[in-house]
């Protein structure tokens, strides 16, 4: 069979390493727009467009330290990130990580960079295939070139960490002062002096916070959720009420607050799941980041030799691909089987009072893995990952500050983990 993955960061090195450890099965074929592997761990001091007059992909910031532990965000079959002794890594670790990975498993050699997907396109099945195959457009970016191919089966693996999501904000035409996206957010120097109001409190959001508050003259982290503030969670910066509208120079919250004189409203917002590439024929649909319809967050239902590998959200992502991707192989191996489409249509329902909540997995992940693995047929994720992600997220939500100067210590049975000065 012939095998088109689209992208070369995480989800892509993953998909290409198991394909290829199947080689006597599967033709390979891995094309990736930028100029080298790794997707958005690769940083870049630069914002808008690339050198080719791309979009930058990468959302990394330059001090930006991951929220969990390397110790659990590695690949089961690879599973040593070196380059430091602290659990939370630098992003050029990780990247440094992907590299060796793709060594590792010489995955180059799969690998067309500089090479943009234009479009996916379905072959309908007909009396002399009886198979639905792809037809995948792709352009060289450097030479211009392009060229069609043919392929029997597509992952998709372009990320979502790349498309901003903008919120509609009343009155926001009016304010005069700088709109940035954390997706172009990179140093907290330029914030010096600067009265800073950040909208959103997932990772991106607090970490940054915490970033600005040396820098800026004030920093508000303005969100909805939860408060944060609390007698273990001294925050050094403040903590309000979501912003309702902007009005009469002020942005009022929803408690009625209202905050003036600010210089920068930063949106740590999240991001949009885009699909330019996928035409029509693909069937694949995305509102308000619901993407549909996927059996397990992964297959295409209405063309299963087509998955989009990595949707779900606030997951351990590295192991979650090694998951998918073995689940979705075993598949086109012929050694499991999808139930039937009435099934699958049902599971891939919306089961969310909001749609963008559509694929947030959390604590559900494990189950999910688990269910994967014992359908396809393979190994799962060894209990360490599991037991680690919930005592580091202990860790987290009583020292939010502070928890990642911690470690995470996987004992030598695999079994137990403990968490270390």
């Amino acid at each position: 069979m012939k095998v088109c993955v689209i992208g070369a960061g995480a989800a892509g090195l993953c998909a290409a390493r198991h394909l290829a450890a199947n080689s006597h099965k599967f033709e390979l074929s891995v094309f990736e727009k930028s100029s080298d592997i790794g997707g958005t761990w690769i940083y870049t001091d630069n914002v808008g467009l690339d050198d080719s007059g791309l979009p930058v992909h990468s959302s990394m910031y330059k001090n930006l330290r991951t929220n969990l532990p390397k110790e659990i965000m590695s690949f089961p079959d690879f599973p040593v990130m070196k380059g430091e002794h602290k659990s939370c890594v630098s992003h050029q670790t990780v990247l440094n990580y992907l590299k060796d990975y793709a060594r590792r498993f010489n995955l180059r050699q799969y690998i067309e960079l500089n090479t943009l997907v234009e479009s996916v396109q379905l072959v309908p099945s007909t009396e002399q295939c009886h198979s639905e195959k792809w037809k995948v457009k792709v352009r060289n970016i450097k030479s211009r070139e392009t060229k069609e191919e043919v392929f029997d089966a597509i992952i998709v693996c372009n990320g979502h960490y790349f498309e901003p999501y903008i919120p509609s904000i009343p009155g926001i035409s009016n304010f005069h002062g700088q709109i940035i996206h954390s997706h172009k957010y990179r140093t907290a120097e330029a914030f010096s002096g600067k009265t800073v109001i950040l909208l959103g409190a997932s990772s991106s959001g607090i970490d940054i916070a915490f970033e600005l508050s040396g820098h800026a003259s004030q920093v508000y982290l303005s969100h909805n959720k939860e408060r944060l503030a609390n007698e273990r969670n001294c925050l050094g910066f403040n903590e309000v009420r979501g912003v309702e509208k902007y009005e009469d120079k002020a942005f009022v919250l929803r408690d009625g607050e209202r905050i003036g004189n600010v210089d920068v409203l930063l949106l740590c917002t999240g991001y949009q799941f885009v699909y330019p590439f996928l035409e029509a024929s693909c069937d694949i649909r995305v509102d308000d980041n619901y993407v549909s319809p996927l059996y397990k967050h992964l297959i295409n239902v209405e063309h299963p030799t087509m998955c989009l590998l990595g949707v779900p959200m606030l997951v351990v992502p590295f192991p979650l691909f090694h998951v998918q991707i073995q689940y979705f192989l075993a598949l086109l191996k012929e050694e499991a089987r999808l139930p039937s489409k009435a099934v699958m249509l049902e599971d891939a329902k919306l089961k969310t009072p909001k749609k963008r909540h559509a694929h947030k997995l959390s604590s559900a992940q494990w189950a999910y893995n688990d269910e994967l693995a014992s359908a396809g047929n393979f190994e799962g994720l060894p209990p360490y990952y599991r037991l680690g992600y919930e005592a580091w997220r202990q860790k987290a939500m009583s020292n939010l500050k502070h928890y990642k100067q911690f470690n995470l210590v996987v004992e030598a049975d695999k079994l137990s983990v403990r968490i270390a000065e």
